[in-house]
């Protein structure tokens, strides 16, 4: 097996029942927090530099919601000397996501927090230089203590450290849905998915499956972790603190 799989738990296959994928009002539009406030328009969304705050390597940005339609593009940019490309969902609308995202930034790495639940469909795919985090918490915390929250009213700070963990607040975290679009790092890059319980329908990583994989992560990590509750997911690893383990559900072909 080329990557390093965590699975906290594993539940028995269900029916993955999704809704529908096309919100009826602009996609993607940011909150103004960190730039100015827009929405973007499609089907080829470019997210510019400037739409977000640069703190050292760290590039971050905040949406007010954010989903992609099938044949959609989002497409991250910004000075080569970023390294961590940090964003966060505040509106409180689930992520559906059934396009690409993109990052040009060469060697960065892609964090993605929506607390209101995120979904993949079948459609879903990653073109991006580096690793890719991406989690139903409420904030990332970074190395020194600092927190970017997905909760407008909380203190969030722009700081030069690296991301550390995805922090979870609230009794019942959001699902992270995977139905079967390929999420593929670069080689040697970790793909990591945190969240409330998680449902993946699709084939992971493997040495006997040789078709296309949801998740594929070539001589690289991947990751999975489930929280139940307040507490922490490490990112990287998928060490959980707090009160409790959710559930990874791994359906149809998924093994």
């Amino acid at each position: 097996m080329a990557a390093r799989l965590s699975k906290l738990s594993l539940a028995t296959p269900a029916i993955l029942i999704l809704g529908l994928l096309a919100p009826a009002h602009a996609q993607i539009a940011t909150d103004g927090t960190v730039g100015p406030r827009i929405e973007l328009d499609g089907p080829e969304f470019d997210i510019r530099a400037d739409l977000g705050r640069q703190a050292g390597r760290n590039l971050f940005h905040s949406f007010d919601r954010f989903s992609l339609r099938t044949g959609e593009r989002a497409t991250f940019s910004g000075p080569d000397r970023i390294r961590n490309v940090i964003s966060r969902v505040t509106g409180g609308e689930r992520s559906d996501i059934d396009g690409t995202l993109r990052s040009t930034i060469p060697g960065a790495d892609f964090y993605f927090i929506n607390p209101a639940g995120i979904l993949f469909g079948p459609n879903a795919s990653l073109d991006l230089q580096g690793s890719f985090h991406v989690s139903t918490a409420d904030e990332v915390r970074f190395r020194d203590g600092a927190r970017f929250n997905a909760d407008l009213a909380a203190d969030s700070s722009f700081t030069v450290a690296r991301p550390e963990a995805f922090g979870f607040l609230g009794a019942q975290p959001s699902s992270l849905i995977l139905d079967r679009g390929q999420l593929q790092v670069p080689e040697g890059e970790a793909l990591s998915l945190i969240g409330g319980d998680i449902t993946i329908n699709g084939t992971i990583d493997d040495d006997i499956f040789s078709g296309p994989k949801t998740l594929h992560a070539e001589a690289g990590e991947i990751t999975l972790a489930a929280v139940s509750g307040p507490g922490e997911g490490m990112i990287g690893t998928g060490h959980i603190t707090g009160e409790g383990l959710g559930t990874v559900r791994l359906t149809d072909e998924a093994s």
